[in-house]
């Protein structure tokens, strides 16, 4: 080995720089691994999944047991309705249920191409009892499309031998137009 030359100091030799990109790098990755929070890791994540999938599984649950109701309208009977010469592509259909404790009859009714009207006016439902007048059950309004109204109307035979429906006029005691009225006979 060689004597130390006087004055001159000797350095450590340094590693080699590595190129920036290179070293930017290996952060990016260092910090991606380390993404996941502490308290996440361990049984406290495992607990925090398992509640995750206890309250999905309650949700769906829950939502099934909501959508179980049974909302279907149980017919007993059903009468086409068909348009008169007022209203000659109007087409619908009155369907009625069994008559409750309390003597009403639920009825569903479903009618398409009837006019909106203006506000104050209305169409009303009549069922006909043969050898008497038409007895008004109810009053409604329509949409675009095709409307369904449920009723419940008192004092119903099982099975009204028609029905009618009109539009309500302005004026008391003047009959209203017929725009639909049982198909059959």
């Amino acid at each position: 080995m060689t004597p130390p030359v006087p004055g001159l100091r000797l350095r450590k030799a340094s590693a080699p720089k590595r190129d920036s990109a290179t070293s930017e790098r290996k952060k990016a990755a260092a910090q991606a691994t380390a993404v996941v929070p502490r308290w996440l890791t361990g049984w406290r994540g495992e607990l925090i999944l398992l509640a995750l999938v206890l309250l999905g599984i309650a949700i769906f649950i829950t939502g099934y047991g909501v959508g179980m109701r049974d909302d279907t309208f149980h017919t007993h009977w059903y009468s086409p309705l068909r348009g008169t010469g007022a209203a000659p592509l109007a087409v619908g259909n009155v369907q009625g249920g069994v008559i409750d404790r309390s003597g009403n009859m639920p009825l569903l009714l479903t009618v398409r191409g009837l006019q909106i009207l203006p506000a104050g006016e209305a169409y009303a439902l009549s069922a006909v009892r043969s050898g008497q007048a038409p007895s008004r059950c109810a009053f409604f309004g329509v949409g675009t499309g095709t409307t369904q109204v449920h009723l419940s109307c008192p004092n119903l035979p099982p099975k009204p031998s028609g029905w009618l429906i009109t539009t309500v006029p302005k004026e008391a005691g003047q009959p209203g137009k017929i725009l639909l009225r049982s198909a059959r006979p």
